[in-house]
């Protein structure tokens, strides 16, 4: 950024939505050096230089400014492009936190956005969630609702973080909202699907599951090597309270039943065909126990760090593989969609990345028809009506795709709820109606 003595109007953030107010950490002497700032902890000999757009944010760390406030006095003071602005502040107040510089005031209402707990939650190493999604109604209604799900669950030291997959674009400001709203940080990202004619044979395919593997790439550069990345679809809620317990501390994946199949895609066609995962490995000079996991996906930093992100490319080339599989042996497109389930899993092999595998309910991807959820799960809302399951949402006309276009949230979620026969369908309508009014109150009449 640079400083800009004339700006416009900054975009309306509310402060009340933003109630995160980072407050200087006490116990070190400031000296100002021209523009800049250093920092000399009283019981050490370390310091710490601020330079010109670093001293600027954490002078605004004064336990008043909240997020909002901050990026409007950085938009008055520098130039440059929103996205850039965010990105810097996001960027600074993070390794503010890793540094013990600045501590966070932030309230504790159950109706609050995202706070990030207590010293006595404090836990690393870090964990981060991750999804990969693009900048249209389809995903703008699933965050809000994921998020409504986290309000108040995150320990200290974890985090969300959206990857917008977008070929780097400014975001709309439908999204700028919804991320302003609950405080969370977001990158922009390449958007393969667009740039990617993936089955180059048949052309015309635009295969958005590949904005997972763009998630991980984007986020390789801006986390720690003992980070835990957890990479998630986008049709997900928090049924219940977080089990912080339950999260591996390193490179792990959900035992799936789809990828655990003696053949992979037979689910996707409910008869022989498929492929076989362990004999494909096998042929690529692989000899280690294929372990069936994927979908939610958890990565330690150093994993995804190390040889320059040689795991993004292989997960990359293993999706690519097993799509254009899948459309060799001509499954339907229903079919071909689960392509990328299995492709981290199969990456970590020419890496020689061990992991393990989690055996856990709370992240399983439920089997079709499940409509009781443990507590604490990861739910996720993929087998509706219109993929031809019953699921949680039997009995309602409610199904994702109707909202393909459109944003769910400013629908008639009252009368899906009425009908609603299922816990976790009653749940996942109330997030949804709760997430409308925090982010539109009363500007949809």
């Amino acid at each position: 950024m640079s400083q800009n003595p004339d700006q416009s109007s900054p975009p309306d953030f509310s402060p009340q939505k933003n109630r995160i107010r980072p407050q200087q950490a006490g116990g070190f002497s400031v000296f100002p050096v021209a523009d800049e700032l250093v920092l000399l902890p009283d019981d050490g000999d370390a310091l710490h230089a601020l330079n010109k757009t670093s001293a600027a944010i954490y002078r605004l760390c004064d336990g008043a400014h909240t997020l909002g406030d901050m990026f409007k006095e950085l938009r008055h003071s520098f130039s440059g492009e929103d996205l850039q602005i965010v990105t810097d502040l996001n960027e600074a107040l993070l390794r503010f936190r890793e540094l013990a510089l600045i501590e966070t005031n932030v309230s504790k209402s159950p109706n609050d956005p995202f706070h990030l707990g207590g010293a006595a939650e404090f836990s690393y190493p870090r964990r981060r969630f991750v999804q990969g999604i693009e900048d249209r109604p389809y995903f703008h209604w699933q965050v809000a609702i994921f998020l409504e799900s986290m309000v108040g669950q995150l320990p200290q030291g974890w985090d969300i973080v959206y990857v917008v997959c977008n070929n780097h674009q400014p975001i709309s400001a439908e999204l700028q909202h919804i991320f302003a709203t609950y405080g969370v940080r977001y990158f922009t990202g390449a958007s393969p699907a667009d740039n990617h004619d993936i089955d180059f044979a048949g052309g015309g395919d635009r295969y958005v599951p590949m904005n997972r593997v763009e998630a991980l790439n984007v986020i390789r550069r801006h986390c720690a090597p003992d980070d835990v990345i957890c990479l998630m679809d986008s049709d997900i809620f928090l049924y219940g309270a977080l089990s912080p317990s339950l999260f591996p501390t390193g490179n792990a994946m959900t035992k799936n039943w789809i990828i655990g199949q003696e053949k992979y895609f037979q689910f996707s066609t409910q008869d022989t065909l498929g492929l076989s995962l362990p004999k494909l490995l096998s042929a690529l000079g692989y000899e280690q126990e294929f372990k069936p996991g994927g979908v939610l996906v958890f990565l330690t930093g150093e994993a995804l760090i190390q040889n320059d992100g040689k795991l993004v490319q292989d997960s990359f080339r293993f999706l690519q593989i097993l799509y254009l599989a899948a459309k060799i042996l001509a499954l339907p497109p229903h079919g071909s969609w689960v392509a990328e389930m299995a492709c981290f899993a199969m990456a970590m092999y020419p890496s020689e990345l061990d992991y393990e595998l989690l055996e856990v309910e709370e992240f399983a991807v439920p089997s079709p028809g499940v409509s009781k959820p443990r507590e604490g799960t990861l739910f996720h809302y993929y087998a509706d009506l219109n993929d031809g399951c019953t699921g949680p949402f039997e009995g309602s006309q409610w199904h994702k795709q109707l909202f393909s276009e459109d944003n769910f949230l400013l629908a008639d979620i009252e009368s899906f709820l009425e009908v609603a026969e299922s816990d976790a369908a009653r749940r996942f309508l109330t997030l949804a109606c709760v997430a409308r009014d925090r982010l539109y109150g009363d500007a949809r009449a």
